[in-house]
């Protein structure tokens, strides 16, 4: 019998690299959909977190009146709350609008990321600090970048999200394909 704890052991993960490779094509294929039309990823993206804004704007509203809380803080969750639902709603009846949005706040997010990684390559001391100079330098470029473009900038998004199923994928595959050569004997993972 086996225990949660202990975790699969090799002939399990070994029976299972069929689906493992099976996920990982599954989501190549979406990730080169996506490349192929960024519009409609991008639309689609714009839509997901829409629709993750209104879930987590209900589960917001339902927490400011189910934990004890005082009345103040159960008026700023639930109009908290309101808030996400509303935008979500605008984003998924919207999503090109969402689009432009999500451009808008990642490049204040580059921007911010590479100006903190800057500063700390600057003010502490790491044997890192050339790189982390370099990574804080390429953020505040993509982030201008992609603020200078919006809107066509927004498609950044779709290639991005093909981009990355492409690069799950892959490595869903090569687990797969390790999983299938793993030893009787491996310890579990």
């Amino acid at each position: 019998m086996q225990s949660y704890a202990q975790g699969p052991d090799a002939a399990q993960i070994r029976g299972g690299w069929g689906w493992f490779v099976g996920f990982g094509v599954v989501l190549v294929v979406l990730g080169l959909i996506a490349l192929w039309n960024a519009v409609d990823a991008t639309l689609v993206t714009a839509f997901l977190v829409g629709l993750a804004l209104v879930v987590g704007g209900v589960v917001e509203v339902i927490g400011a009146f189910a934990v004890e809380r005082s009345i103040g803080m159960r008026i700023l969750h639930g109009v908290l709350g309101v808030l996400y639902v509303l935008g979500g709603i605008y984003m998924m009846a919207n999503p090109t609008f969402g689009a432009i949005t999500l451009a808008i706040v990642i490049s204040v997010m580059l921007i911010a990321d590479g100006v903190v990684k800057l500063w700390f390559a600057f003010t502490r001391e790491s044997d890192h600090r050339v790189l982390l100079g370099v990574i804080g330098v390429i953020d505040i470029l993509l982030g201008i970048w992609l603020w200078t473009g919006i809107p066509v900038s927004a498609l950044a998004i779709g290639f991005y999200v093909g981009f990355m199923l492409i690069m799950a994928g892959v490595t869903w595959i090569v687990l797969g394909f390790q999983a299938k050569s793993l030893p009787d004997q491996a310890v579990a993972a």
